[in-house]
């Protein structure tokens, strides 16, 4: 009995199946391979599985692409590699099984993808090249596509040398005459096909170009207006040059359109030449106009000038009398003097005078009085050669002062007002009314120049507090004076009964407040009802 039961037991043992975990292993590439871009390549692996795999591609530990995304667990899976797979040595291969996502295995070590290359070898750094030349640009490559060759300069595109020529690492580049020198520019050449396939030079290469040089003027010269200088320059071109005249550092006229490029003009300096300190003279070729050159450093023109010295600031002229004006100048023709008022034209003292430094003005009568009176003198021939007084003088004009309405009366329609003012003049004036600062009607057309007018006010005027009164002298309408504030005209008057009393007599009260604000109060008793009139004067009566 006991020897059937260790039987039974041993029996057991042996029929338990064994339970063996799926796995794949990654056979190739699993570290060191190197494999070039453009060929096919196979990847084996191990595996215990029935259902299909996928294959990734990951560079540097990142995944990069799929290369399969399902394929029969076959151990075999042969892989184009694309012409523009970037090369590296950080490649890894990944199989996972399509069905369980946790079966895979990764390459235990990195492997190599040689990708295409382009390798730019001329120029690659340092070259110096002349524009109107023929180079040779050359390369190395491992591609069978054509390519294109870019020009580059101070890192950005400039433009396309040859849009495609044939990868057979040489290319002739006629360099354009009209190319801009400079010593920023690189070469990059690209696949037609591909254009993750290209390359720069690793350093800037020199374009240079035809060149002009500005000898004389060069900096420091002093060349007076008027007289005949020589423009000299050195060159390396055939083409005629223009020359050009800059005045800080802006053009100012051109001194020819076209001159042989022979190195030498003679230039008339116009006598109306503005004088300065900042000019510099700009030769450029007329076929390419890169092709320049400026004077070092700023030469002179002396000009032609006038100086003003009287009026020239500080004085104090009274209307109505004749003063000298005067002033130097190298000049022979005529001059112009005109009046200038706050910075302003105000009048032509006269259109034209010879050049002898001195003119007698009689300031006129009507001269509005102020301090901020200028002289400018002007060449008749050219207007840039003038001069204006240094600083402000004083005319002392005719003026005309309103007193009185002058701001905050208040005045009745029917009732009669002196219009008051101070003049130094002799003429006689108008008086006007104005209306919210429009002419409104005239008050008188003509009376003496005495400070004083009685106004009888209408009636029948609007009412309003937005009056003021105009003076002017009839003779010169630009002597004259406004109110300084609004006068208002209305009736005013309210007639309040504080008691039935009769008083015994006519008693008239102080007005209060006293002096008067705009309105008044004035109380007064009468013996009997009856109509009364009520007048106000002032001081002058």
């Amino acid at each position: 009995m006991k020897k059937l039961f260790f039987l039974l037991i041993l029996i057991n043992f042996v029929l338990l199946p064994e339970i063996l975990a799926q796995q794949i292993t990654i056979t190739s590439p699993n570290g060191g391979e190197s494999w070039p871009a453009g060929t096919s390549r196979s990847i084996t692996w191990s595996d215990n599985i029935s259902e299909q795999v996928s294959i990734d591609l990951y560079k540097a530990g990142s995944y990069y692409y799929t290369i399969t995304a399902s394929t029969p667990s076959d151990a075999h899976h042969l892989w184009d590699i694309p012409d523009t797979l970037q090369g590296g040595s950080d490649y890894k291969i990944k199989i996972t099984s399509v069905i369980n996502s946790s079966i895979f295995d990764f390459s235990d070590g990195n492997f190599t993808i040689v990708g295409n290359v382009i390798t730019v070898t001329s120029p690659n750094g340092g070259e110096n090249w002349q524009a109107g030349s023929a180079q040779s640009i050359t390369w190395s490559d491992n591609i069978n596509e054509q390519v294109s060759i870019d020009l580059y300069k101070g890192g950005s595109y400039y433009y396309t040398i040859t849009g495609a020529t044939p990868s057979d690492g040489h290319h002739l580049w006629d360099i354009p005459d009209t190319l801009q020198v400079g010593t920023d520019y690189k070469i990059k050449i690209t696949s037609v096909d591909f254009s993750s396939i290209s390359d720069f030079s690793d350093n800037d290469f020199t374009v240079f170009g035809q060149d002009i040089i500005v000898t004389i003027p060069n900096g420091g010269e002093s060349w007076p207006a008027g007289t005949s200088r020589s423009i000299t320059w050195t060159d390396n071109i055939s083409e005629y040059v223009s020359i050009e005249l800059y005045k800080g550092g802006s053009y100012y006229y051109t001194v020819i359109d076209s001159t042989p490029s022979d190195v030498h003009h003679l230039w008339d300096i116009p006598d109306t030449a503005q004088g300065g300190g900042d000019y510099k003279i700009k030769i450029t070729s007329v076929v390419n106009s890169n092709i320049f050159d400026f004077s070092d450093d700023d030469f002179t023109i002396i000009s032609k000038i006038i100086t003003v010295a009287s009026p020239n600031g500080g004085e104090n002229i009274p209307a109505g009398t004749s003063v000298a004006i005067t002033w130097t100048d190298n000049i022979s023709e005529y001059v112009s003097i005109d009046l200038f008022k706050g910075g302003f034209y105000y009048y032509t003292v006269i259109d034209s005078t010879p050049s002898d430094a001195h003119y007698t003005w009689y300031v006129p009568d009507t001269t509005q009085g102020a301090e901020d009176y200028k002289i400018k003198i002007t060449s008749v021939i050219n207007s840039s050669i003038f001069d204006i007084s240094d600083g402000d003088f004083t005319i002392t004009g005719n003026i005309i002062t309103i007193t009185s309405p002058n701001g905050g009366e208040s005045w009745q329609p029917g009732s009669t007002h002196a219009i008051t003012w101070s003049d130094n003049i002799n003429e006689q004036v108008s008086i006007e009314l104005y209306k919210a600062g429009s002419y409104f009607f005239t008050i008188i057309e003509a009376t003496p120049s005495d400070a004083y007018y009685a106004w009888e006010i209408s009636d029948t005027i609007q009412e309003g507090n937005d009056y003021k009164i105009k003076i002017a002298s009839v003779e010169y309408s630009s002597i004259f004076d406004f109110s300084d504030d609004d006068l208002s005209i209305s009736n005013t008057s309210v007639v309040e009964y504080l008691s039935n009393n009769i008083p015994d007599e006519f008693m008239l009260f102080q007005n209060y407040p006293n002096p008067f604000n705009p309105s008044a109060k004035i109380e007064f008793g009468l013996m009997e009802n009856s109509s009364v009139s009520l007048k106000i004067y002032n001081i002058v009566g």
